[in-house]
């Protein structure tokens, strides 16, 4: 009987596809639908640099003229006006020993086991990604205006208290005024979530197309991640901040060609570790877009390739250059 090594299965022609397919179903940010991608930006993430460049027309502006029959009555035209939207290319990789994955792929198909754990690993990681670039955006000065505040420094009081409902969700979509209505998706922390749950507003099913299980609230996608803010209040209890989304609000592409990784996956094997056994590291690799569109990202401050959390975090290197109304991203905060 042959043995499956674990290179078989990383450099066999299935593995690489196999992966690929099931990070993208797996992914709760892609098939919310708050994300999207387009040629322009697929091109940009395939080409070679750091960063990518997303040129707009500025919407047309001023008053229409009121006719006249005078021929000494000049019109003067308006400008058409180009803004620049940029973000970064993140950058990142994974690696995990041979010895901690023997046991995960010996019982069953090895490459779908890798595959479905490594699209988990990275479902979750865009997720924590997405909050951090999130709140360098929502930090950022120009974006004060798409944040509704309306959580109480004592949270624990329930004559003060304030949580995410109905209510509260309709002056967050306000905020964006007639286009308030695109908002077809919410990210929130889990006790948010629960809190629904408890008052049964929270919708479980499947979608019969795709097969896949959906979770939604008031009709809108609902991504449930921790690694959303959860601060203390002044004098009690916690602030929860909830992002409400517009669909395509995310521009999203995976890097492929001269723009992504040399060599996604690799195996690096040290003979004499195990006192002569031998090691296996498993490496992944992926460079990808993942960008809030209209607050264009400031690489002044940005040291390495690829921003760090901590650079992504930061509200000084965000910079709204669209209308907000365009953005179609809002933050809410509430006690829960």
């Amino acid at each position: 009987m042959s043995t499956t090594r674990l290179a078989n299965v990383i450099y066999g022609a299935a593995f690489l596809p196999t992966v690929i397919l099931q990070t993208a179903s797996l992914s709760t940010i892609r098939n919310s639908g708050i994300a999207s991608t387009d040629a322009d930006i697929q091109k940009f993430a395939n080409g070679p640099g750091d960063i990518v460049q997303m040129p707009f027309w500025s919407d047309l502006a001023g008053s229409s003229n009121v006719s006249s029959d005078d021929p000494a009555v000049l019109a003067v035209p308006q400008n058409l006006s180009q803004g620049q939207d940029i973000a970064r290319k993140l950058r990142r990789n994974i690696g995990w020993e041979t010895a901690n994955l023997v046991a995960a792929v010996i019982a069953e198909d090895p490459a779908l086991v890798l595959a479905k754990r490594i699209g988990n690993y990275w479902n979750l990681e865009e997720q924590r990604l997405l909050v951090a670039e999130l709140n360098g955006v929502f930090a950022a000065a120009s974006m004060a205006g798409s944040i509704n505040d309306v959580a109480s420094a004592d949270g624990n009081n329930p004559a003060t208290r304030v949580v995410f409902d109905a209510e509260t969700a309709a002056d967050s979509y306000a905020l964006l005024g007639d286009a308030g209505t695109s908002i077809t998706g919410v990210m929130m922390h889990s006790r948010v979530f629960w809190n629904l749950h408890a008052a049964r507003a929270i919708e479980y099913g499947v979608d019969p197309v795709t097969g896949l299980a959906f979770t939604r609230w008031d009709g809108k996608d609902v991504i449930v991640s921790d690694s959303l803010p959860r601060v203390a209040g002044g004098t009690s209890g916690f602030i929860y901040t909830s992002y409400l989304f517009g669909r395509g609000a995310i521009a999203y592409a995976e890097a492929t060609g001269a723009g992504g990784p040399k060599t996604p996956v690799e195996i690096a094997s040290v003979a004499a570790a195990g006192n002569g056994e031998g090691i296996e590291t498993f490496w992944y690799r992926r460079h990808w877009v993942m960008h809030p569109r209209g607050v264009k990202f400031n690489s002044s401050t940005t040291v390495g390739n690829s921003p760090t959390d901590a650079e992504l975090a930061l509200g000084t290197n965000w910079e709204r250059v669209y209308d907000p109304k365009q953005i179609r991203i809002v933050a809410v905060k509430t006690n829960g």
